[in-house]
């Protein structure tokens, strides 16, 4: 097991290839999204939206849940549970990949939307090739090789966009975007298996096969209620309001994604092997926790409560007027997109822990309350309504029982309300500000510039004392905690 330092060498280079993937292949993801939303319908959105929510929850149980038990466990553990994890994994993709393709006929029309069948059954091929690279891509996550992530994830950007784009322009429509995801699949699995530290062969073991089934099948049934709970406001909007209204609230989906996918995605890119190497070590994993609450909070809900003041000039600003109504949408997406931003810190905490059985709890109440509340909203305040059902459940339920299941891993609630609620009520109170100077503007560019900017202004002054004494400590080369040091890296 590698000592401190060289854990911190290895979190701080792995945050900075990290940081480095979000900067190119992020930024090169949203380039060709506007271009693409400027090719293609709603409706064609719409249609792609379906196939990606059975995708998105079959997927993710492709390998069970086995894989992750790689990430936690010592290296002799690892290499003797590598066959069977591959073995695993394998034999589950290959058979929900001709599930998925073989039930699409029923599935589509089932969600509304019976022209999505082939779009299905197309993105079915991703699925076996998500299980043949399930154990080296997490081996190079345990190894913190996001450099070699990065190339991955460049690659898959690149050759998936040229795709769509092409495909776009010949009039593919949804099928554009299902054969680009499928293309940036194949490129990702190829590279991945090409840097492995190192190539398993499947094998079994019945014994280690129980152990990984008993840590995994929990945490596979929680991600498929995660995903599920993900995916259900998509098989609502598209129930009740067709193919172009769940396009607008698929695109507003995305945009409040935005801060996960720029700052969230780098911590967690780490988080999880480094809490749980940080529990290996007998460290003060409620400190730990709290710590790095405090910076995901500070760096994510301004972010997030501005795209909720500023949605309507920002979506006329960067997709036009054809996608104005998804402004509506996004407020309340981009108010859970900061609750979801902490829920995913909590939830790779429990996993680090060993707590899945607790995470599914949460999971299997979360699920038929948002359906409910979607149910509820959707069909009073249209597309708009799944974004105030989210944020409800999210603040009124979900926030409520991870805290539970923190207090009986000794993470005491006080710890965590000091961690965040300073980080919301500036946010808040900045992004009313944002808000309140983009209202006077007529132009939207104009109005996101100037409100965004005096915002963050504000936001960012009660800060900049720490600012200084942190570049103060490091000048003076002492030691702050990993978790915090590395993620602090990335901002």
């Amino acid at each position: 097991m590698a000592d401190s330092s060289s854990l911190r060498s290895l979190v701080r280079r792995g945050v900075a290839w990290s940081t480095l993937d979000v900067a190119v292949n992020r930024a090169s993801t949203f380039a060709m999204g506007v271009v693409v939303a400027r090719l293609l319908s709603p409706d064609d959105f719409g249609l792609y939206a379906v196939a990606l929510v059975v995708h998105a929850i079959i997927v993710n149980i492709s390998d069970l849940g086995v894989s992750v038990a790689l990430l936690r466990d010592d290296e002799q553990a690892v290499e003797a549970a590598a066959p069977t994890v591959t073995t695993i994994a394998l034999a589950s993709s290959f058979v929900l990949g001709a599930l998925m393709a073989a039930t699409a006929p029923i599935l589509a029309p089932l969600l509304g939307a019976a022209d999505a069948t082939i779009v299905i059954q197309v993105m079915a091929i991703t699925l076996p090739l998500a299980g043949i690279s399930a154990v080296p891509g997490t081996l190079l996550r345990r190894n913190f090789r996001m450099d070699k992530m990065f190339v991955t994830n460049a690659g898959n950007t690149f050759v998936s966009g040229a795709v769509v784009i092409v495909l776009a322009l010949a009039g593919q429509g949804p099928l554009a975007l299902a054969w680009s995801f499928v293309a940036g699949q194949l490129v990702s699995t190829v590279t991945i298996l090409y840097f492995a530290p190192r190539r398993h062969r499947p094998g079994w073991n019945r014994r280690q096969a129980g152990e990984l089934l008993r840590f995994g099948l929990p945490l596979a049934g929680g991600n498929v209620l995660g995903f599920s709970i993900q995916n259900v406001d998509y098989i609502i909007v598209g129930r009740l309001l067709g193919a172009g209204p769940l396009g607008l609230y698929m695109l507003a989906f995305n945009i409040s994604g935005w801060p996960q996918n720029v700052i969230s995605s780098v911590i967690r890119s780490v988080s999880l092997p480094a809490f749980a190497r940080l529990n290996e070590d007998g460290r003060d994993m409620p400190e730990q926790l709290s710590k790095v609450l405090r910076l995901v909070s500070r760096l994510t809900f301004p972010v997030c409560l501005f795209l909720a003041a500023l949605a309507y000039p920002l979506v006329l600003t960067v997709y036009g007027e054809q996608w104005a109504s998804a402004s509506k949408a996004l407020i309340g997406l981009a108010i859970f997109a900061a609750a979801r931003t902490i829920m995913e810190v909590f939830s790779d905490f429990l996993v680090s822990l060993g707590r899945t059985t607790g995470l599914f709890f949460i999971q299997a109440i979360w699920l038929p309350a948002l359906t409910g509340a979607l149910i509820l909203f959707v069909g009073r305040y249209g597309a708009a309504g799944a974004g105030i059902a989210h944020a409800v459940v999210a603040a009124v339920l979900v926030i409520p029982a991870y805290v539970y299941v923190l207090r009986r891993a000794n993470v005491r609630p006080l710890l965590i309300a000091r961690s965040l609620l300073p980080s919301l009520c500036w946010g808040a109170t900045t992004a009313v500000i944002a808000w309140a100077i983009a209202s006077q503007v007529s132009s939207p560019p104009i109005a996101c510039l100037a409100g965004g900017a005096v915002g963050l202004a504000v936001y960012v002054v009660p800060y900049l004392p720490e600012v200084v004494r942190l570049m103060s400590t490091r000048r003076q080369s002492r030691k702050p905690s990993l978790v915090v040091e590395a993620a602090a890296t990335s901002s």
